[in-house]
């Protein structure tokens, strides 16, 4: 008995030092290329950097096809690189291709993914935009398909020859194998367009996976946006 004391007072400690939350960071690499007023190919690259870990954890690449729908009543409001900022609807269907790096023993992730936003314009020239998403994915070869629902607000201004997009939004996932709501993320950002092709993004995320150890993660987030019409 006086023998599994140490053991049992090595166990607890062990538990005491596990964090509830790791700290990420998430850089980003997106290209759009405009093929017509009402569609675009849309190029991405991004990676996980666990501070735990010391170096990227994993990298996705993906390729989506973007159509706009119909602009909004007041779609001369927007001022944004992105054009479709001035639609009142966007379809978006892709693929991503995850795999682990540095021998991190993150998951290799197949996902088809399709998407439908809707915007609209309130009042102090606010754009609200609801983006609802499905991810048919495919972990290390098991189905682990998801849906994803997310608000989010936002308001560009003018400071000078640039443009300046502070934004929040909250997002939340359904597993469909697991049925339950076992994600949610809240983030506060702001996008700053350089040129008429060139925006910088940067923003600071929450994320809380209930089934998850440790539970939070806190991710502070770099996106390159590149815009070719």
């Amino acid at each position: 008995m006086l023998r599994l004391i140490p053991a049992l007072v090595l166990t607890l400690s062990i538990a005491a030092q596990t964090p509830d939350s790791t700290d990420e960071f998430w850089p980003e690499f997106d290209v759009f290329v405009k093929l017509n007023e009402r569609s675009r190919i849309f190029f991405l690259y991004s990676a996980t950097r666990p501070e735990s870990l010391g170096s990227f954890a994993d990298g996705q690449t993906g390729v989506h096809l973007d159509f706009f729908g119909v602009k909004p009543l007041r779609a001369h409001l927007v001022s944004h690189a992105d054009a479709a900022r001035s639609k009142a609807l966007l379809v978006r269907a892709g693929y991503l291709f995850a795999r682990p790096r540095n021998n991190s023993g993150a998951a290799i992730e197949n996902i088809a993914t399709g998407e439908a936003t809707a915007r609209a314009h309130l009042p102090a020239d606010f754009l609200l935009s609801s983006r609802n998403r499905v991810d048919f994915r495919w972990v290390n070869g098991e189905a682990r398909h998801r849906y994803r629902f997310r608000l989010k607000l936002e308001r560009t201004f003018r400071a000078g020859r640039f443009d300046f997009t502070p934004y929040g939004h909250a997002e939340v996932f359904y597993e469909f194998k697991d049925r339950e709501w076992g994600r949610f993320r809240y983030a506060a950002g702001a996008e700053w367009a350089v040129t008429k092709r060139f925006v910088l993004e940067g923003y600071f995320l929450r994320q809380n996976v209930w089934a998850s150890v440790p539970q939070f993660t806190n991710a502070a987030g770099l996106a390159v946006q590149f815009y070719f019409r």
